[in-house]
């Protein structure tokens, strides 16, 4: 999905900290609140309030302080609290209106006045940061060298059934390349936020354009470009889960010509678990519709099911994330139709200000259904992939912002069938930036 839930989550009130702007006010209100909590009527039903809001009901609290504050106009913690109720739903013009209230009353002291105006300047930043500008376009590119040990994917064996062997041409062939990509994404959020049962929904739309190019110094056959057009929607709930759809065609040529053109819908969820965890579903369907003669028979629909979990430690400075993936590829021809399922995992690490290193490992089981010609029987592949990985993005001097990236890669393919075994190792090495 091309989402940036990163910039949809800055549009939500950080929970940690509006935690501590509570407690900061309360604290210094107390005074004020004992007086004018006159029975225990009356601090029942707020205590009942605060407890609405702090176990995620912060529309129910909403109107247990406002019945209360009916009944007890000057109550000004409460209504201080009501603000911070208000903040919670991104309902910003209500939060400034009830602290301008407490600021306002002669009988607010200085100490719990200055705490109120450190209140009211954070609201003001957060709804500029959250409404002031509903579109945001992201500009990216790259530009990087490879190195590939078996361009082609040619196979570690030679010898065919009935004695024949393949062409030099079509055993594993070495080569080095350079890798660019440029792309555009625009985010809109919706001005105003929308209320679903206790929690509050920013809603938004998604797109995006990318070109991307690999090309080989000789190996020129083996030239890939993609161009992806792709859109939208996306609805960001509270800071427990978001959901995305996604419509993406992208066009491919191999070789400098045209290979074919990729449709997919593609929806997708994800649930926080807890502080620090996310689990994450998504369902993909792509219609696959290659345009070379040589390729006659591959057309195809592709179906997956995808679930994983992350979770960060550390205070985010490693990440772990681990999935699993079920595929069914219904081809016209069926020796090109397959179904199984693959699983990974990965880690990311925060080594030094600016600096990662990452690792992943990924296995995958492909059943095809036709005979494959010359073998009188179906293929049967296991690919194993593993990937490590270092990145650095510069703080400061004329690269600030751009970040530096080398990976390793090595694959392993085995297959029943000696023509589809192979190994092939990449290294490649970027240099980009987000805009």
């Amino acid at each position: 999905m091309p989402h940036n839930s990163a910039t949809l989550k800055r549009h939500l009130p950080a929970r940690r900290q509006t935690l501590a702007w509570t407690a900061a006010i309360a604290g210094l209100l107390a005074p004020l609140s004992s007086a004018q909590a006159q029975t225990g009527a009356v601090d029942e039903q707020y205590r009942q309030a605060i407890y609405q809001r702090e176990t995620g009901e912060p529309y129910t609290a909403i109107e247990s302080l406002e019945t209360l504050l009916a009944a007890n106009p000057t109550l000004n913690r409460a209504r201080l609290e009501l603000a911070v109720a208000y903040y919670r739903t991104l309902n910003f013009s209500r939060a400034k209106a009830e602290s301008q209230r407490v600021l306002d009353d002669p009988q607010t002291p200085e100490n719990v006045k200055l705490s109120v105006l450190s209140f009211l300047k954070q609201l003001e930043l957060e709804e500029k940061a959250a409404f002031e500008k509903p579109h945001k376009f992201e500009p990216t590119v790259s530009l990087g060298l490879l190195y590939d040990s078996n361009v082609n994917a040619g196979p570690d064996s030679a010898v065919l059934p009935g004695g024949f062997q393949l062409t030099p041409g079509s055993l594993s062939t070495s080569d080095w390349g350079v890798v660019g990509q440029a792309g555009l994404t625009h985010t809109w959020l919706s001005p105003a936020p929308v209320r679903l049962g206790q929690s509050t929904a920013r809603f938004g739309w998604v797109s995006q354009g990318s070109l991307y190019y690999k090309g080989y110094h000789t190996e020129n056959d083996y030239d890939l470009g993609v161009v992806t057009l792709a859109t939208g929607p996306t609805l960001i709930v509270g800071n427990a889960w978001r959901g995305n759809l996604n419509l993406q065609v992208d066009h491919l040529t191999f070789g400098g010509e045209t290979l074919g053109v990729y449709t997919s819908l593609s929806p997708s969820a994800a649930v926080r678990i807890g502080a620090d965890g996310e689990l994450s579903a998504d369902v993909q369907w792509v219609h696959r519709d290659f345009k070379r003669s040589i390729d006659e028979g591959r057309d195809s629909n592709y179906r997956s099911v995808g679930l994983s979990y992350g979770h960060l430690f550390n205070r985010g400075q490693i990440a772990l994330q681990g999935g699993g993936r079920w595929f069914d590829e219904s081809a016209q021809a069926s020796r090109f139709s397959n179904d199984g399922y693959e699983y990974f995992v990965g880690t990311r690490v925060r080594a030094w200000n600016g600096g990662d290193l990452f690792a992943r490992a990924a296995w995958r089981r492909s059943r095809y259904d036709g005979i494959e010609p010359l073998y009188a029987q179906a293929r049967r592949e296991t690919e194993r992939r593993v990937e490590l990985g270092v990145s650095h993005e510069f703080q400061d001097g004329p690269l600030q912002k751009w970040q530096i990236s080398g990976t390793v890669t090595n694959v392993h393919n085995e297959a029943n069938l000696s023509l589809y075994g192979y190994d092939r190792d990449t290294v490649l090495i970027t240099l980009g930036r987000g805009f």
